[in-house]
């Protein structure tokens, strides 16, 4: 079954006329569509212009870089308030999201038709352990567009176990599973960049039952780079085999260890991926504005099309750079769970033929 929706099925088709026709015939036909871009970070906690005037992904750097679609996250940093982060705060980021579409001039609202020249918009959680105080709650926000949501960020918390927090790696707790069963149910995806590696699979039997894609916003290859945020062999192997994706991160750390990242570092970590996972599992999760060190030769949004061409230089189809840099991630990015599009199917039925 496509588990694309209609809206996401036209972003798709629009993105690839508009980025083919547009294209010299010496350059690589793509847009992008980048799973991960901390600028809502920046404008509600440094005091950033809405407008993006500066920063990895400025209004400017996403026209020059090609961008289509970028997901804009809820990050609910660890250190807020006495007690950890509130639901509350989820809520003032989100008005902080909205400020920003409408005001930078370039983003469409989620869930809009795809535009020539627009960049379209979604919406995930970093960090969602706030609603283990009442995890109906996450309901409200995927009903506003949320489409991924991370159940940690780099500290554990009530939900589960980080991949950077102690040295108790316990996965999931009880209200841990709760909520991410309730998230499936409800349509949306669960983010496992920052999860620890026994709750990732704890994950996965949950993910299988709802026939759902495991997504990886942001995360590289631990066999390249041997960082805990980085993905094993294994989970590469489980991404691919749910059809969901790995979003390629550009964070030096990240990238290779104990000296500076370059492109060529970069594609080491593209091959490999896609030999692991398939090439229908890659994706773009710069982790943009996210207070990164950007790989060198890419140090902004502007640069993605220098990665496009070195990929092609290397062997690489245009149709393979195209599914990387866009169609992998707007295929989970459409996800619903086949009970929820039978819903859609026989609702729609109803409505015209009562």
């Amino acid at each position: 079954m496509d588990v694309r929706t209609p809206i996401l099925t036209a972003i798709l088709a629009t993105m690839t006329l508009t980025m083919v026709s547009h294209a010299a015939p010496e350059e690589p036909a793509f847009a992008v569509v980048d799973l991960h871009v901390d600028v809502p970070w920046q404008v509600h906690f440094k005091g950033r212009d809405p407008k993006l005037l500066e920063g990895h992904a400025t209004t400017a750097n996403l026209r020059t870089g090609a961008y289509g679609g970028l997901v804009f996250p809820i990050y609910l940093p660890d250190y807020l308030n006495k007690t950890g982060p509130r639901i509350e705060d989820a809520d003032a980021i989100l008005l902080t999201i909205e400020n920003i579409i409408g005001t930078a001039g370039v983003f469409l609202p989620p869930g809009k038709p795809a535009e020539t020249g627009k960049v379209n918009s979604f919406i995930s959680i970093e960090g969602a352990g706030a609603f283990a105080s009442d995890i109906t709650q996450i309901d409200r926000f995927i009903a506003r567009g949320v489409r991924l949501i991370g159940p940690v960020h780099a500290h554990n918390n009530r939900l589960a176990s980080s991949a950077t927090g102690d040295d108790s790696d316990f996965g999931f707790t009880e209200v841990g599973f709760q909520f991410v069963e309730r998230v499936y149910k409800a349509g949306a995806l669960i983010d496992v960049s920052h999860l620890s590696d026994k709750a990732f699979f704890e994950l996965v039997p949950i993910a299988k039952k709802y026939n759902a894609p495991i997504v990886a916003t942001h995360s590289n290859s631990r066999k390249i780079a041997n960082h805990p945020r980085n993905l094993t062999d294994d989970e590469l192997k489980v991404i691919g085999e749910t059809g969901g994706v790995a979003g390629l991160n550009f964070h030096t750390p990240f990238v290779v260890t104990k000296r500076s990242a370059t492109m060529d570092d970069v594609i080491k970590q593209v091959e490999h991926m896609v030999k692991v996972a398939g090439i229908d599992h890659v994706a773009i999760g710069s982790d943009f504005d996210g207070g990164i060190k950007p790989a060198e030769g890419l140090e902004d949004a502007s640069m993605l099309p220098s990665l496009a061409r070195r990929l092609r230089k290397r062997g690489m189809s245009e149709e393979d750079v195209l599914k990387i840099f866009s169609l992998n991630a707007l295929r989970v990015l459409g996800y619903r769970n086949p009970a929820q599009l039978q819903a859609q199917v026989d609702e729609a039925l109803s409505t015209k033929h009562p």
